[in-house]
């Protein structure tokens, strides 16, 4: 008895293409130089601030200025690396000067940030996060950093539901409004 396996099950794959990137993504990567918290300009009008929630200062002004804090890069297990204790780096919607959403960080999740109550303003995806404990207590050149991807998601102009095109019955209605009036 033989133990080939049938043509069709042996036969690769062909390669599949990856799809091409959004255009409507935007790119930021931004040395972390100005110390915490730091705001990350998306447009003229919108901006994000990144923030830690210490309330272990002593810690921090102890620590090694190039000690990283925080990282995203190289996780085995999304969280592997998280202290549920410490401080978690979270974001913030500013949009013309009004606070907006705040979110945690979270590496590769796409999350949408709102500034008004109810409407979407922007999707952001951190790609990396590296925090110094320099970076958390002044400004200076301590290696941390910050990638992420954004896009715009402006609401679509209310206008309603596209208006029938051809329907036999509204000509109709429109004349019969018309008439009772």
């Amino acid at each position: 008895m033989s133990r080939t396996l049938p043509a069709l099950i042996a036969r690769l794959l062909p390669a599949v293409a990856a799809p091409p990137p959004d255009p409507a993504v935007r790119v930021v990567r931004q040395e972390l130089t100005a110390g915490l918290p730091v705001r990350v300009d998306l447009d003229a009008a919108r901006a994000l601030v990144l923030a830690v929630p210490l309330g272990v200062a002593r810690a921090v002004l102890a620590a090694d200025p190039s000690a990283v804090v925080f990282t995203t890069a190289d996780p085995a297990d999304g969280t592997a690396f998280r202290d549920y204790g410490a401080a978690w780096p979270r974001l913030t919607l500013v949009v013309t000067g009004a606070i907006g959403a705040t979110v945690p960080v979270v590496t590769g999740v796409p999350v949408r940030l709102t500034g008004a109550p109810g409407t979407a303003a922007v999707e952001v995806i951190v790609d990396e996060l590296v925090l110094t404990a320099g970076s958390l207590r002044s400004p200076g050149r301590f290696g941390s950093r910050l990638s992420l991807r954004w896009r715009d998601l402006a609401p679509a102009p209310d206008d309603g539901p596209p208006h029938p095109v051809g329907d036999p019955g509204v000509p109709v209605l429109l004349s019969q409004l018309g008439k009772e009036m």
